[in-house]
């Protein structure tokens, strides 16, 4: 037995030896590895501890400032402090929820439902934002309650600012977050993104928007942000938890609006609904840009219920709607110089010559058409016809041409179609050829009526206030081509130009320049002679060519509408007003000319009050 026992013994002296050493290298081996992760790498594991508390944010970059052309600022970026809720935490705590609308002076029943709503529509918990701008208090009560009210989240937002209110606010237009369809549609897109909706903001987007940054932030046990921690780290560290960077903010805009023009278009524009431009027509600058009614793009700072959306939206005098480049208007008498040019160089007529003489009205077929004055002109050249507007002696001329010449000369003046405006939306209006009428009508369906009616821009002729100021300034400028544009010239952050307009004026093939210095000659006198409609646009010391109108409206009262330009020798501005439903051009529109021309021609003196002549003022 003996024998047996010291046999066993020896067998297992080397399994213990050999399970010995095993157990000495794994301890030394253990050893070895804690001192390189205390000792050696001690430095690293920290920094790691320590960035399991971080996390990189995102910094929306400011967008670019939109400036008159004097530099003036009139759109800019506003800090505002945006209050959001993280719904995964709030819905665990709705009592201390309720506690907080309360200190925070919010409907708690109203928040409750909103969180319900959001969490069913985004499960994936995704912030909801509670206050676009918080006020002084609400912050203070964020601010002073921070780990007991940690399903809250206060950061600051940049928000459009405009100093001056609804001035061109249909220019500017408004920036709006990304949609969750754009979300899905665009890659480059990120949750809380602000895009151009409407305006220059859209139009112009690409240069506005900048670039966003990075920043690395740390964060508490419960989840809240204690400080930005970036900047105290080296370029190694932030490099190796994805990098930070600094936002760049978007280009600056400089406009071709003249701020003082603007602001005198402002002040004389004082009807319920339409629009106003103002144009270098040398070059298709626009100087000032009027779309009434208006709104105060201010009030997205605060954000826009849907209620007060649907009410925008929904109202009968359309605030949202840009008259300047989507009201499409008939030109009434203002396309009289269309036909009178059509006229005179297809022979219809000489410079000369007279019509029959108008009586009040001319009997076409078994239809009566009347002119605007009753008693009528008496016997006319065209020119005089012109000064007058009398509306028989263009029936008459409506008699003599076809559609087509009439389309012709509206396509040589920019009519029917765009006007290649840097804003959004513009529609191209209508000019009626052959084509549209057996369309419309039907083949043989319809009668030279319709011609008498195009005549003195009635009918299906439509037009933009744009286009009516580009028409005119192809007059002024002695029948030569300019896109009419607001920006002229875009900057990037480092002040270097990016983007010039460079518009010029280009000669128009065909133009008939003795039959278009003619009638430029008689839109002088339609403002100077002591029979013209215009007389109401008159300045002192300077001349200025204009062309009353008034334009049908099956709808109710009479659209007025003035255009004109000067001086009437070198050309510096051209202007277009359509006033709806306000009755004679001569009367109503032709004195808010004279008032935006005045602060042109004398910014430092102003427009003076305006005066509006009683509605016999001419047509």
């Amino acid at each position: 037995m003996a024998d047996f026992d010291r046999h066993e013994e020896s067998v297992l002296d080397p399994r213990r030896r050999t399970l010995s050493m095993i157990l000495v290298g794994l301890m030394a081996l253990l050893m070895v590895r804690l001192f390189v992760l205390q000792v050696v790498r001690y430095e690293y594991y920290t920094k790691l501890s320590f960035s399991n508390q971080l996390q990189r944010e995102r910094i929306i970059a400011p967008r670019g400032i939109i400036r008159a052309r004097d530099g003036s600022k009139l759109v800019v970026n506003m800090p505002v402090y945006q209050i959001s809720i993280l719904p995964n935490r709030a819905s665990k705590r709705r009592e201390l929820l309720r506690l907080a609308c309360g200190w925070l002076k919010l409907d708690p029943v109203k928040v409750q439902a909103d969180l319900d709503a959001w969490m069913n529509r985004y499960p994936d918990g995704r912030e909801m934002v509670l206050v676009q701008a918080a006020d002084k208090e609400q912050i203070s009560v964020l601010r002073e309650n921070r780990d007991l009210l940690s399903f809250f989240k206060l950061a600051m937002e940049q928000r459009r600012y405009f100093p001056e209110g609804s001035l061109a606010a249909h220019v500017f237009g408004y920036v709006g977050e990304v949609t969750d369809a754009e979300l899905a549609k665009f890659d480059e897109f990120e949750q809380g993104d602000i895009l151009g909706r409407t305006g220059l903001e859209l139009a112009y987007e690409k240069y506005l928007r900048g670039a966003d940054g990075i920043r690395i932030v740390g964060i508490s046990v419960a989840g809240t942000e204690v400080e930005e921690v970036s900047r105290l780290m080296s370029e190694d560290e932030i490099e190796r938890l994805g990098g930070a960077r600094a936002p760049i903010p978007g280009d600056d805009v400089f406009l071709t609006i003249d701020l003082n023009v603007q602001r005198a278009a402002e002040a004389a524009f004082q009807w319920e609904r339409g629009a106003l431009v103002a144009m270098d027509p040398r070059n298709g600058e626009i100087l000032a840009a009027v779309s009434r009614p208006a709104y105060d793009p201010n009030m997205f700072i605060e954000g826009v219920s849907d209620e007060t959306w649907k009410q925008l939206f929904e109202d009968p005098a359309k605030p949202m709607y840009n008259r300047i480049v989507q009201g499409a208007y008939p030109p009434g008498s203002v396309f009289k110089l269309v036909t009178a040019y059509a006229a005179l160089t297809n022979g219809k007529i000489s410079k000369h010559a007279y019509q029959k003489p108008c009586y009040g009205g001319l009997q076409f077929g078994n239809r009566y058409f009347k002119c605007w004055q009753d008693k009528g002109h008496g016997a006319l050249q065209i020119d005089m016809a012109i000064i007058q507007s009398c509306d028989v002696f263009f029936y008459q001329l409506g008699e003599k041409l076809s559609v087509g010449e009439f389309a012709q000369a509206g396509r040589l003046f920019g009519l029917g179609k765009k006007t290649g405006i840097d804003l959004p939306s513009e529609v191209p209006g209508n000019l009626p050829d052959q084509a549209y009428l057996d369309r419309r009508f039907g083949k043989r369906g319809w009668s030279r009526g319709l011609l008498l009616n195009y005549s003195i821009g009635q009918g299906e002729i439509l037009t933009t206030p744009v286009q009516l100021c580009a028409l005119v300034a192809r007059f002024a400028n002695g029948g030569k081509m300019v896109r009419p544009h607001v920006v002229r010239k875009i900057i990037d952050p480092d002040g270097k130009t990016v983007f010039t307009a460079g518009e010029t004026a280009a000669p128009i093939a065909g133009v008939d320049q003795d039959a278009l210095q003619y009638i430029r000659e008689a839109m002088r006198q339609v403002v100077e002679n002591d029979h013209g409609t215009g007389r109401a646009a008159a300045l002192n010391g300077i001349s200025v060519a204009g062309k009353t109108g008034t334009a049908q409206n099956p709808l109710g009262q009479d659209h007025a509408i003035f255009v004109a330009y000067a001086p009437a020798e070198d050309h510096a501005i051209c202007i277009a007003i359509v006033m709806e439903n306000a009755g004679h051009g001569g009367s109503m529109a032709a004195p808010v000319a004279k008032q935006v021309m005045a602060a042109f021609f004398n910014p430092l003196e102003g427009a003076g009050p305006m005066v509006i002549r009683s509605p016999g003022a001419g047509r």
